[in-house]
């Protein structure tokens, strides 16, 4: 979970500091500025980076990570035309981000889990039910440093 910057910065030594950083809400939206609109990967490759290979990677595959029968329907929209600035004053869970200032070309629009609408245009339609415990295992393959 995020915090605010004032918690995040109370530590002062590595064990006495809050962990993370408020980087999961822009993170669609950096990945694609950063990957498909300044580095020219493909559509396809930035998927694969985002979504597939991170469910991959944490033993979801092919619950989550797939647009496919038995799947999950997690579907992340973004717009590519809305272009701007990552500010954390127009982030939901924190009032900071390492992004602030960063360029960005394309933002999700809609976010769906499991089928169910949960963001669109910035209104938020979730509830904390709406989350789900899943049981994963990590393959051997993986933690060994095999590429997927």
């Amino acid at each position: 979970l995020c915090c605010t910057l004032k918690d995040k910065t109370v530590g002062s030594r590595i064990d006495d500091t809050t962990g993370g950083n408020s980087g999961v809400e822009p993170r669609l939206g950096v990945m694609y500025t950063e990957m498909v609109e300044r580095r020219g990967y493909s559509l396809s490759q930035y998927v694969d980076l985002v979504s597939s290979n991170a469910a991959k990677i944490m033993g979801l595959y092919p619950r989550k990570g797939a647009i496919a029968p038995k799947s999950d329907a997690d579907i992340a929209i973004l717009d590519p035309t809305r272009r701007g600035k990552v500010r954390a004053a127009d982030l939901h869970e924190t009032d900071y981000t390492p992004w602030e200032g960063h360029d960005i070309f394309a933002w999700p629009v809609v976010t769906i889990l499991r089928g169910k609408v949960m963001v669109q245009h910035g209104q938020y339609f979730g509830s904390p039910r709406d989350g789900q415990y899943l049981k994963r295992k990590i393959s051997e393959r993986i933690r060994d440093g095999a590429t997927l």
